[in-house]
């Protein structure tokens, strides 16, 4: 008997659309807003950057929650995954490094590829997707264990957190900025995030009793997001004041990182608990959150390069003026520019390919039709003409 799928859990949506458009926030400010010189960006930028630990968390929870408990086939399941991350990545770090990266030879271009495909240099923000292919070669390590967390989740949340916590101390504190050993290449080790991936998948074990306690106690939420961002911003400010460091200050990877990232991820599940109850009452409400959270990946392929060319054309007629109104007015272009040029590229067959997704149907308006002939004419009956 096949096994029934199980109800999409339409919280996400909502987590996953605020994510997106957080990480557009995130990177904005830094090409806006001075975010490697001001304080206040930078102690924005240390608030913002939970992005990556949120998806993380929603890997965590999405793969979990479509796949314990079954039996897989696992030459299937990485043939599916894969091929909807590795192909993207492959196209897009070309495409980042012929356009923004040109190599002086046709060899010093395809050398200096290959190497960016083993570390996702091709741009900054192609390291997610070398974690994303991590955590799908270990992911039935994952599944095992989650079989203890479906028993036992405190234990493995405390437990995971406790190597997160030190984790991020050896990433932060150790001899250099980039350590040697355990975590080589800082950021783009799948435990650097082990924690996030574990409180999703913990999160999709336990659902229904994780939803109606967020349901319930949204003002504790409230003061558990507040005492994050109290912890973050103390972390900030505390190694200002000791190193004036905005990038040691501000960094992704430190020990404060995580309680302020646990905190926003909660804070997070509670908006996505009150969307879905929202939309239960009135379905097809909010559909542009519906609409961003379903195109999130091909947005975050692409927006670096809009942002790019945005602050490019605001240099080139000299309307490139830092500040906080630009970095807002940023983040709305290249949000609703990105989702606009991805929508169109889910039209097309090749989208799995480009952008990770299935091809949507296209609008009539762009669907072609052949034009009736004379034979055709005579089949159709009158009345429906």
């Amino acid at each position: 008997m096949a096994e029934r799928p199980k109800k999409y859990v339409e919280a996400i949506d909502l987590v996953r659309a605020l994510t997106i458009v957080s990480v557009i926030a995130v990177h904005s400010t830094w090409y806006t807003a001075n975010g490697g010189g001001w304080v206040a960006s930078g102690a924005l930028l240390s608030l913002l950057h939970f992005t990556r630990e949120s998806f993380m968390a929603m890997t965590g929870f999405v793969l979990t929650w479509s796949l314990f408990g079954k039996r897989l086939d696992w030459p299937t399941v990485w043939a599916k995954r894969y091929r909807l991350v590795l192909f993207p990545y492959l196209i897009w770090s070309f495409l980042y490094l012929w356009l923004f990266k040109p190599q002086p030879t046709f060899l010093g271009f395809w050398a200096t590829y290959g190497r960016d495909l083993l570390n996702g240099g091709a741009w900054f923000h192609l390291y997610y997707l070398l974690i994303t292919m991590q955590f799908y070669l270990v992911l039935p390590l994952f599944l095992f264990l989650m079989r203890w967390g479906q028993k036992r989740p405190w234990t493995v949340f405390w437990g995971t957190a406790a190597f997160q916590v030190l984790l991020m101390a050896y990433d932060q504190y150790g001899l250099s900025a980039h350590p040697g050993g355990l975590n080589a290449y800082t950021g783009d080790e799948v435990w650097s995030y082990a924690l996030y991936f574990v409180m999703g998948g913990l999160a999709a074990l336990h659902w229904p009793h994780i939803r109606e306690w967020l349901a319930a106690h949204g003002r504790l939420v409230g003061w558990i997001v507040v005492s994050g961002a109290g912890i973050m911003l103390s972390g900030f400010g505390l190694q200002w004041q000791l190193t004036h460091n905005l990038t040691l200050a501000d960094a992704v990877l430190q020990p404060a990182m995580v309680p302020w990232s646990v905190a926003i991820i909660v804070g997070l599940g509670w908006l996505g608990v009150q969307y879905e109850e929202a939309r239960i009452r009135r379905p097809g409400r909010w559909p542009l959150v519906a609409l961003i959270a379903d195109l999130s990946f091909g947005i975050y392929l692409f927006h670096p390069m809009l942002l790019q060319w945005w602050t490019n054309g605001l240099n080139a007629v000299h309307g490139f003026v830092t500040g906080y109104p630009l970095d807002a007015l940023t983040v709305v272009v290249v949000t609703a520019g990105a989702t606009l040029t991805v929508r169109v590229l889910s039209w097309f067959p090749f989208s799995p390919w480009v952008i990770g997704r299935s091809a949507a149907p296209r609008p009539s308006w762009l669907r072609w039709r052949r034009p009736l002939s004379p034979s055709d004419e005579r089949e159709v009956p009158a009345e429906s003409r």
